[in-house]
């Protein structure tokens, strides 16, 4: 049994891991031809690889209507090139389409239904804006349970001027109600927050963590690396993503540098946003990258480093951390996000009470002072990313998904 599937996403090799990028070359060996069609980035020149809206002046409209959205507090609801979406050459031609990120500014939710029930659909919640009135993430805000309404703080992404979040959310459970689509979500996290979800009560939910290529994310020499990176001899290193997003927790782990054993000096590698950890040089070596598309640094970043700092307020999955695990790296992180059961803590990551610097600070003390311990959560680390996240079993558990669905669906594989 051959199956066409086209993975409908904004970017293609932005997000390459998580967008079916990766994955496609896995799937063929479950007879799954896979292609891509994006929107906003595309960058390979791959042949399977395509655009959609591709007429004149579309990025204009775009643009233009995410404006008008923006000025009246609405998000992912004015685009009418949506409804065109079923008559697209690759839609037309696939037996399934499996969108992933579609609420960054391109789509209109509301031609979800029309898609649909043209086309067997599947979907990837990457995170939990799907279940929001207006926000990616709620953090501690439970009002996503309720209908959303009095939003505590408009100004998270997707930021609002007005509150219309008990709008946005009715909207989308109106859509949803009309919507014939699977959910696929990453995370345990994730799922348990879809059974709390009214906009998720009508779909079925399938989990399917993400997975790499553990021939390339593998344990390396650690002294090589740092010898490559500059890395100052005798220090323990730490590795994070610094970014100034109000999820990523940098503000939480610069505090905890602060409150650090006076006697310790790290060294702090970091990938994505510079300039944040300047305070600290000439205690602290610091080395950061800024933002980076270098697969070799990233795999070096993570064989010099001791362990790896994931210390975000909010995380659906966490590719960096299954990353980190696969180079034989512990993960520190906080609880109340995926991150916990992603890095299998306490057994080989560790996570501290939600947002608190003071135990962050002393996690981190605890590995640089019991390097055993560290290396040891380390190996256990390894052994849990070959167990849970192989990039060949996500991809039996994809293909095995797109079998299920078209063996459930009676329409044929063309626009109806």
């Amino acid at each position: 049994m051959s199956i066409n599937v086209v993975q409908i996403n904004s970017g293609d090799l932005i997000g390459r891991r998580f967008n079916g990028y990766d994955l496609k070359p896995h799937l063929e060996g479950h007879g799954v031809h896979s292609s891509q069609l994006v929107y906003w980035n595309k960058q390979s020149d791959a042949d399977f690889v395509s655009k959609a809206f591709d007429y004149p002046g579309n990025r204009i409209v775009t643009r233009g209507l995410t404006r008008v959205e923006s000025r009246f507090s609405l998000h992912a609801r004015l685009h009418p090139h949506s409804w065109a979406l079923p008559y697209h050459t690759k839609v037309r031609e696939a037996d399934i389409a499996h969108l992933h990120i579609i609420h960054d500014g391109y789509f209109s939710l509301s031609a979800l239904p029309f898609f649909s029930y043209r086309k067997p659909t599947i979907w990837t919640w990457h995170d939990p804006w799907p279940m929001t009135g207006h926000c990616i993430y709620p953090l501690q805000c439970q009002r996503w349970m309720q209908g959303c309404g009095s939003c505590p703080d408009l100004s998270l992404p997707f930021p609002m001027r007005k509150d219309r979040t008990a709008e946005q959310f009715a909207w989308k459970r109106k859509v949803y109600e009309k919507t014939k689509a699977e959910i696929v979500v990453a995370s345990d996290w994730m799922r348990n927050m879809a059974a709390r979800s009214p906009l998720a009560e009508n779909f079925n939910v399938t989990v399917i963590p993400f997975g790499l290529d553990l021939e390339r994310y593998k344990p390396a020499d650690k002294a090589a690396a740092r010898a490559r990176l500059g890395v100052f001899p005798g220090r323990p290193v730490v590795f994070l993503r610094a970014s100034s997003t109000p999820f990523k927790g940098l503000k939480e782990f610069v505090t905890a540098v602060e409150r650090l054993d006076p006697d310790i000096r790290l060294c702090i590698i970091s990938l994505q946003e510079t300039g944040h950890f300047d305070r600290f040089i000439g205690k602290h070596q610091i080395i950061e990258f800024g933002w980076s598309n270098d697969e070799n640094l990233l795999v070096d970043a993570y064989a010099a480093c001791d362990f790896f700092a994931m210390p975000s307020l909010a995380e659906a999955f966490g590719m960096m951390a299954i990353e980190a695990m696969a180079c034989a790296r512990p993960v520190i992180s906080f609880e109340g996000t995926s991150l916990p059961g992603i890095s299998f803590a306490p057994d080989a990551g560790l996570s501290v009470p939600y947002g608190d610097s003071d135990a962050l600070a002393r996690v981190m003390e605890r590995l640089v002072l019991n390097p055993v311990d560290c290396e040891e959560r380390g190996k256990l680390s390894r052994v849990l990313a070959e167990r849970h996240y192989d990039i060949r079993d996500q991809a039996r558990l994809t293909a095995d998904l797109y079998k299920r669905i078209l063996s459930q669906d009676k329409r044929s594989g063309s626009v109806v």
